[in-house]
């Protein structure tokens, strides 16, 4: 009798370690709390990492990014040049330029783009104050349609781009184009045809309702 409760104490101290060990075994490290859809939250807590966090949403084509990357209140002008352009005569293209229409724009470009890559160069800064910066920027932006053919058009221009720290984020508020760069379109040519675009399809789509 004594030798059997023996065997039966050995053999759950030997169920026990194995039971131990297989939790050892299988043992996770604490959960990690979800993030973006790009993976890396864009953090903004110097004026320059706008620029950074614009950059890396158009490489990666997150609109997300650079949702996070611009104000609220952000606004868009562009250069005469583009302004009085035979492409927009009596549209009003650029009228009422806020986040939605930017977010609107942005989002027909990358579903239209296999590629769109930005370089804002090195940013100059011509206002410092507490919570505000005003750079000039001369940019180029390369996109690669998917239609074809798929040859790069590239966009230049010179701007000059507002931001402003809200709540220890700093975030692009106005964008304001200054001048052409010869042989290129500017971003802001392409944010007008894009919105064109956008007007039309929504037009098409209420035609069709009615």
């Amino acid at each position: 009798m004594m030798k059997w409760m023996r065997w039966r104490l050995a053999s759950l101290v030997a169920l026990t370690g194995v039971l131990m060990m297989s939790a050892c075994i299988f043992d996770t490290r604490d959960d990690q709390p979800p993030g973006d859809d790009t993976g890396t939250a864009c953090t903004l807590e110097t004026s320059e990492k706008a620029f950074t966090c614009m950059t890396a949403a158009m490489e990666s084509q997150q609109d997300a990014d650079y949702e996070r990357s611009i104000s609220e209140n952000f606004g868009f002008s562009p250069t005469i040049a583009d302004s009085l352009d035979q492409n927009f005569d009596g549209t009003g293209v650029y009228d009422n330029w806020n986040k939605t229409v930017e977010m609107e724009v942005l989002s027909l470009l990358f579903s239209d783009a296999q590629t769109t890559t930005v370089n804002f160069g090195s940013p100059s800064v011509l206002i410092n104050k507490n919570t505000f910066v005003r750079y000039n920027v001369t940019y180029q932006l390369d996109v690669v349609t998917n239609a074809a053919p798929t040859d790069t058009t590239r966009y230049k221009g010179v701007a000059q781009i507002d931001v402003r720290n809200e709540n220890g984020n700093w975030r692009v508020t106005f964008w304001d184009e200054q001048q052409t760069v010869a042989g290129a379109s500017t971003w802001g040519f392409l944010r007008g045809i894009l919105r064109l675009r956008l007007g039309s399809q929504r037009n098409h789509g209420e035609r069709r309702a009615g």
